[in-house]
């Protein structure tokens, strides 16, 4: 592993990279308060013409892939989108007539130094690739009409934000843009041999605000190769997030208590579920399966409806979903998955 001190411009230029967010990281989750934070201290910079602003750390994993250079981005994510979506709100301002600059065609100096690499492809013209989710905001604030915009975005949200500072600072906009050109980071890029899940630990340990489930992810996909991580991340992943309502920390809690027979406390949910990986020899695939398999059952539990259109059984499920017991949830799923095997048939279950 190797750093360097850097100005955070010079590590987003180039038209051969690509700063890929692979798909176990979390969405991007800046809100309006931390872009705030961010553009105060630009303000504050364009009143001190020599001095650098640190901007904390990009951890990346630099693939080569033919004429592209690809940076897998291991912490800094939220940094580097958040930056990208002001100096596009610069670019559209100016492009619109919006605010006036000295600099020669700001907004097409910038969208080709930092958004997008004019010659390449069509579908590999943005140099920031977010995960998939992301992907279709950030699309369309670079090529889409403002109606065209995904308005429930954290991207469109805090885009909509810069723009109206900025439009209001119009008379700043060349200083606020000297003043991103200061923003200083510490680049770390990994070597063969380092461990990015170690490494993700340890920078996680001194306050990346992650949830259980946002490391469990990580642990999962992170050290698999690019083309497995969006296998598995598409096959299992998302389906998991999206039947578990996303609540990724108290599923995995409950599969614990069912496959150990220990209920970890919810602090201790990664460390005890990577332990309990570590522990046996199934394959990933064949965990990710049975945990998808469980999934369907704590959605059963989230919705309190059984799927199999049965008064009885719906009702006394939507009666105990009403009472909030979540200590049951591992025994019912458990109940599930013994009647999905065969081992009880629908009646005992009802009396169950």
């Amino acid at each position: 592993m190797k750093g360097d001190g850097i100005q955070l411009y010079s590590y987003m230029e180039g038209s051969n990279n690509r700063y890929v967010i692979p798909v176990y990281q979390r969405r991007y989750d800046w809100k309006i308060e931390n872009c705030k934070q961010l553009y105060n201290d630009l303000l504050r910079l364009t009143d001190d013409k020599e001095g650098n602003h640190f901007f904390g750390s990009i951890v990346s994993d630099v693939v080569g892939a033919g004429s592209t250079t690809e940076y897998h981005i291991i912490d800094g994510q939220q940094r580097l989108t958040t930056v990208t979506l002001l100096l596009l709100a610069i670019t559209k301002l100016v492009e619109k007539g919006e605010v006036e600059s000295k600099e020669v065609a700001l907004n097409d100096q910038i969208m080709e130094r930092f958004i997008i690499a004019k010659w390449a492809k069509e579908d590999d013209r943005i140099k920031l690739i977010p995960v998939k989710r992301d992907r279709q905001a950030l699309h369309s604030l670079i090529f889409g009409e403002e109606d065209e915009y995904v308005e429930n975005s954290n991207l469109t949200i805090n885009f909509k934000y810069f723009y109206e500072r900025l439009r209001k600072d119009s008379n700043l906009i060349d200083e606020i843009y000297s003043a991103i050109q200061r923003l200083q980071v510490i680049s770390i890029t990994l070597e063969k041999g380092d461990d990015a899940q170690l490494i993700f630990e340890s920078l996680n340990s001194t306050g990346l605000a992650l949830s259980e489930g946002d490391k469990i992810r990580n642990f999962i996909l992170m050290n698999l190769p690019l083309d497995e991580q969006n296998k598995y991340f598409e096959k299992y992943w998302i389906k998991i997030e999206d039947l578990t309502n996303k609540r990724i920390d108290n599923f995995v809690r409950n599969y614990l208590s069912i496959k150990t027979f220990s209920t970890p406390t919810m602090a201790k949910v990664y460390f005890e579920f990577k332990e309990y990986v570590n522990k046996h020899n199934d394959s990933l695939e064949k965990l990710l399966e049975d945990m998808l398999r469980y999934s369907k059952f704590y959605k059963k539990l989230l919705d309190g409806e059984s799927g199999f259109n049965n008064r009885d059984l719906d009702s006394a499920m939507f009666n105990f979903m009403k009472m909030d017991r979540t200590v049951t949830e591992p025994f019912f799923m458990e109940i599930f998955s013994l009647q999905d095997e065969g081992k009880l048939n629908l009646d005992d279950l009802i009396g169950i």
